[in-house]
């Protein structure tokens, strides 16, 4: 994106892509526009895409051609009205300045996972995952007939950042929160008590936002210290009990809040973006006691 080497694209999708006026070539455009746009949409989509193939046949067909009609409607808009095309930018100067900007986020997405495996694997694994992920781009800048050795380079780094083991123990939660045990639920139920469910995970930015902007501010952090039993479980290294009680929901992605109390002992089911109200909400239904008077 920074222009230091170009990645070229294979001949032979070229050649796939360049019967421009034939349903072939239509066809093939719109594969290579869908392959080439797939990564950057992984993000939005993964999710969607871990429950349709978690289900049938008609949940996967479902899923995907939705997301196929959801990549084909700019297409059809600006073929069903052909002005729309006016307003699209003409390409210019902005388009370079566009290309630097997001190879700035790429690069501080990288940073941040790094950080992330910093947390799962430890230091020495971190760095050495880092350098595997910087030495071919660096060494392609330089000198472009370096490419093959640069990757085998890579490739020996990374085999070793897998191979060593983890030097940090698990993250220890928030004083405030306890470690999260399913079993222990219906046991807190019974007894009267209401239990906030958080499944997060480091890599999670969505999790980070709710718990900065609702879970640890007031009200809602000034009523769960009021009894409220916070459970948290951490879902940054894979764990089969976790993915077992999303799945046991419905669901394969995170963030995931639920909160159980005698007036909901199966669980309520909070929103991902979480807000003070729903949270609140949640924690008043699930506190109250449906019993029979006299």
């Amino acid at each position: 994106l920074w222009g230091l080497f170009e990645v070229p694209m294979p001949r032979l999708a070229g050649r796939m892509a360049s019967g421009r006026g034939t349903r072939r070539g239509a066809f093939a455009t719109g594969m290579l526009a869908t392959l080439l746009a797939t990564p950057c949409s992984a993000p939005f989509v993964g999710t969607a895409v871990g429950f349709a193939l978690s289900r049938g046949p008609g949940e996967i067909v479902a899923v995907f051609t939705a997301l196929g009609l959801g990549m084909a409607v700019p297409y059809l808009a600006v073929a069903a009205f052909p002005r729309l095309a006016s307003v699209v930018p003409r390409p210019g100067r902005w388009m370079v300045w566009l290309r630097g900007f997001l190879g700035i986020a790429l690069t501080a997405t990288a940073v941040w996972l790094a950080s992330v495996l910093l947390v799962q694997t430890g230091v020495a694994a971190a760095l050495a995952a880092a350098a595997a992920a910087a030495v071919p781009p660096v060494w392609l800048a330089l000198a472009r007939r370096h490419a093959l050795a640069s990757g085998a380079a890579a490739a020996l780094v990374a085999a070793l950042a897998v191979s060593l083991p983890p030097d940090r123990d698990a993250a220890v939660p928030d004083a405030r929160w306890q470690v999260f045990d399913e079993r222990r639920i219906p046991e807190l139920v019974s007894r009267g008590d209401v239990v906030l469910v958080d499944v997060t995970a480091d890599w999670c930015l969505t999790c980070k936002v709710n718990k900065a902007a609702v879970l640890d501010r007031d009200p809602v952090a000034g009523r769960l210290a009021e009894g409220i039993v916070a459970m948290r479980a951490d879902w940054t290294r894979p764990d089969a009990a976790v993915s077992a009680y999303l799945a046991g929901f419905g669901r394969y992605g995170i963030p995931f809040y639920a909160v159980y109390g005698p007036g909901a002992p199966t669980g309520l089911v909070l929103p991902e973006l979480l807000t003070p109200g729903a949270v609140l909400d949640a924690l008043d239904k699930a506190a109250v006691t449906d019993r029979p008077k006299g």
